[in-house]
């Protein structure tokens, strides 16, 4: 889990602004990452403020200063914050999730494994998981709509392309963000609401556990298929040598070379929607991303990033999404 949302709406007229101003005045108490401000809603014709919203953002990297967040680590965030809000008299449970972005990093170490990564990437959908891919960048897949941003992306490269157009070290990746492919779907407010109107509430309790989060990683597999990334030859060799029929084995050797010609979303074209979910699969069970990567790369193989960490079934809620 990387980033954290939570919001309440007052009127000026009551005591929250000075309660929230006591937590405010502790967020020192705390480890970085944690950050607090107001924004005007309704002003009268004069001018005057009615009412404000109060936003309580939260970095569970940069708070914690590491990769992967665990549940033993959201469970201490969510003391801390309550603890925080205590202060103002408030609860998590005054509070109402407004963002959330889930996200799952993997350290690969070697630039030029990242940056073949990526290259392999562009072939992805460009229309998945109910968002849209615009523009093509070298080391990152972005891919948006009003609800949700799918975000993958080297975060050294980014770290570093801040430093350049700011000259400020700060901008430099930290020690728990070096060498890091970070694979983010953020939940934004349109979504969140929608959900809300399905049953399931924006509290905390709801959206800021592993197992709901778990439940939108597994989402990214939409647009990022299942399995390690290997040359087209060593594709076609574990599936000539894989216990499917020899026509299973024919067609998915046409359907990888069409991806490895063009892309996902050509290949898609040339067949029903069914057997092209059905090809995705065949391949995943045999651990074979349908993206190969080029022979002359100087690479054999990429393990796949996209592989994430299950918790329990208990930990997952039970409203539908």
């Amino acid at each position: 889990m990387h980033t954290i949302l939570l919001t309440r709406i007052f009127q000026t007229s009551s005591d929250e602004l000075q309660r929230f101003n006591l937590v405010q005045s502790h967020l020192g108490d705390f480890s970085s990452g944690i950050t607090l401000w107001y924004h005007p809603l309704t002003t009268t014709d004069d001018g005057d403020v009615l009412s404000l919203l109060c936003s309580v953002k939260v970095d569970a990297l940069k708070y914690f200063q590491i990769e992967n967040t665990t549940a033993s680590h959201i469970q201490t965030l969510l003391c801390h914050l309550d603890k925080l809000l205590s202060y103002g008299g408030f609860t998590l449970a005054d509070m109402t999730v407004s963002r959330v972005d889930y996200c799952y990093n993997c350290r690969i170490e070697d630039e030029k494994v990242r940056q073949t990564l990526f290259d392999a990437l562009q072939k992805c959908p460009t229309k998945a998981i109910y968002t849209v891919r615009g523009v093509n960048y070298a080391t990152s897949i972005y891919s948006r709509s009003k609800s949700k941003v799918v975000n993958v992306y080297d975060k050294t490269a980014e770290r570093e392309a801040k430093y350049r157009s700011t000259g400020s070290r700060m901008a430099l990746p930290q020690s728990y963000e070096q060498d890091i492919v970070r694979m983010e779907l953020q939940v934004k407010t349109e979504h969140l609401k929608y959900m809300a109107r399905r049953g399931f509430a924006r509290t905390v309790t709801n959206w800021i556990n592993v197992g709901t989060e778990a439940r939108y990683l597994e989402k990214l597999y939409g647009m990022f298929p299942k399995g390690d990334f290997f040359t087209l030859e060593q594709a076609e060799s574990l599936i000539v040598s894989s216990k499917y029929s020899k026509t299973i084995k024919n067609n998915l050797i046409k359907f990888i070379r069409i991806i490895a010609k063009s892309n996902m979303d050509v290949a898609k074209t040339k067949l029903s929607y069914n057997t092209y979910r059905r090809y995705l699969n065949l391949l995943g069970d045999l651990g074979i991303n349908p993206i190969t990567i080029p022979d002359d790369c100087g690479l054999q193989y990429i393990k796949s990033p996209f592989t994430f960490p299950s918790p329990t079934a208990s930990a997952i809620p039970s409203a539908s999404t």
